[in-house]
């Protein structure tokens, strides 16, 4: 059996891959690496975290997001989740506001530009 296969079960296992995008990192599970300053996160805004950068930029529908933490839970509960992973961002850097919400469509994305991390891009 293949080092990638469980030796029990024979499942596929798969490794914890880096995200890098813009200044933010992902370099283990559940930290987050801001303009190289490292923070620990709650599962939950982990997950928000991670499936945003891995975006890279492209929009993912609230629904998406909410699917990835419980298939129970409620997409507009996301809004709450985003808003403290910002909370928590801000410790890092105060004007943080690279999650931006594209509004009338329930999406968000990652929205990386150099220079840019001063500008208004939040929405409920």
């Amino acid at each position: 059996m293949s080092p990638h296969h469980c030796p029990n079960c024979g499942a596929q296992l798969q490794g914890f891959a880096v995200a890098n995008y813009g200044n933010i990192s992902i370099p283990f599970p559940g930290i987050i690496s801001l303009n190289s300053r490292i923070l620990k996160l709650p599962p939950t805004q982990f997950l928000l975290a991670d499936a945003l950068v891995r975006a890279r930029g492209r929009p993912v529908a609230r629904t998406t997001l909410a699917n990835l933490i419980s298939p129970d839970i409620d997409d507009r509960s996301i809004v709450k989740y985003i808003n403290r992973l910002r909370s928590s961002l801000r410790k890092l850097h105060p004007s943080f506001n690279q999650i931006e919400c594209i509004k009338g469509y329930s999406l968000y994305a990652w929205n990386y530009q150099e220079n840019r991390i001063d500008a208004d891009l939040t929405c409920h």
